[in-house]
């Protein structure tokens, strides 16, 4: 018996010292990239008896990203519950001053859901420096959060797999496991992946295919001076006219409801992806985006274009300013223009603000905010 207790004394100091030397070793601080996305093409299949909407929609990671730092502490409230702190800041020219620091922000609720999980009372700060256009449709918000699960998983030595930080981001917000699949998610039950750039997603965006990416692109991206709120955007589609058999009704939940004829959809965009990675036919990233980008589609972008007429109109200044294809992203506001390179869309970035100034748009502070980004990479 003796023998025996002895063994098991030695083992639990054994394993005592290597979660020690794990410990030591995990970072108590992490600074991570949050990646904007754009939507290269949405469809709204349907709204459910919950009241969301299903969508089918193809998203792509882009170099835009917000700059975030996680830091893990010690500290508790009065009440001895976690204390989580953040602090938010913006680059030159972004208005950050409604972004909330509280329960209000998509970061705040990823670290206190990752914490619950966790079932230990710990604290953690976090400072976001926001590069994303706020409001914009371009997923700020749940890149930011994603962001911080990522960082919150290596700092407290990644106790979850992909599966659960993904489950915990889906309660979270819907674009937020997208964003998650931008980062190494391996954990100790070893169901990690490579970082994923574009997904197909299906029912609230939570239903993930990863797909191929574009070959490297560039994009120009123009925000106008304010916000589109999701809900508002999925209300207006709610309120819409829709054709039913033959006449014309203004209620969106009616039955017999019917979609407009034939036209791009986003599950045929990823199927062109798909094929073209299959078919081995990925060599030319100019042929990417030339098959690509007829294909885009929004079925937010008449219904906020009609109320925000800007929206529109910096479309076709996208075009005119050679763009291979232009949408707006999500619920927009904000649209982007694809363009053969990088250098490309940095000579369109001048054809548009001049377009834009001799059609009287205000390129000031209240006006469209234009940035150059890019989509893809060499060795998508």
């Amino acid at each position: 018996m003796r023998v025996l207790q002895a063994h098991a004394h030695m083992q639990a100091q054994a394993q005592a010292q290597v979660r020690a030397q794990v410990q030591a070793q995990v970072p108590q601080a992490v600074r991570i990239k949050a990646w904007a996305k754009v939507n290269l093409a949405l469809n709204i299949v349907g709204k459910r008896p919950d009241g969301y909407h299903d969508l089918e929609t193809v998203m792509h990671r882009i170099d835009l990203a917000d700059d975030v730092e996680v830091v893990r502490g010690s500290d508790l409230t009065g009440a001895g519950r976690p204390a989580i702190t953040v602090t938010v800041t913006g680059v030159a020219g972004l208005d950050v001053a409604d972004v909330p620091c509280d329960r209000g922000n998509v970061a705040f609720r990823a670290a206190q859901a990752f914490l619950e999980c966790l079932e230990r009372s710990e604290s953690v700060s976090i400072s976001v420096r926001k590069c994303i256009p706020v409001g914009a449709g371009l997923g700020g918000g749940s890149a930011d959060a994603a962001a911080v699960l990522a960082a919150m998983s290596q700092l407290w030595g990644k106790p979850y797999g992909r599966e659960k930080l993904m489950a915990i981001g889906a309660s979270i917000g819907a674009d937020v496991p997208f964003c998650l699949m931008n980062h190494d998610l391996a954990g100790d039950d070893a169901d990690g992946s490579a970082p994923v750039h574009a997904a197909f997603a299906e029912g609230v965006g939570d239903r993930l295919t990863p797909l191929p990416g574009l070959r490297r692109g560039g994009l120009l991206l123009a925000t106008p001076g304010f916000a589109v709120s999701t809900s508002d955007a999925y209300a207006m589609w709610d309120a819409r006219p829709v054709q039913c058999a033959g006449h014309e009704v203004h209620d969106a939940r009616e039955p017999y409801a019917v979609r407009p004829p034939a036209r791009p959809t986003a599950r045929g965009l990823a199927e062109v992806l798909s094929l073209a990675r299959s078919s081995g036919e990925r060599a030319d990233a100019s042929s990417d985006l030339q098959r690509v980008c007829p294909l885009m589609s929004n079925d937010f972008e008449p219904l906020i274009g009609e109320s925000y007429g800007q929206i529109m109109q910096m479309k076709q200044l996208m075009m005119r300013a050679g763009a291979i294809g232009a949408l707006m992203s999500g619920s927009g506001p904000t649209v982007f223009g694809v363009y053969g390179s990088p250098r490309q869309a940095e000579a369109a970035a001048d054809v548009f603000a001049s377009l834009a100034a001799d059609c009287g748009f205000d390129m000031g502070r209240h006006g469209p905010a234009v940035i150059v980004a890019c989509i893809g990479d060499s060795g998508s």
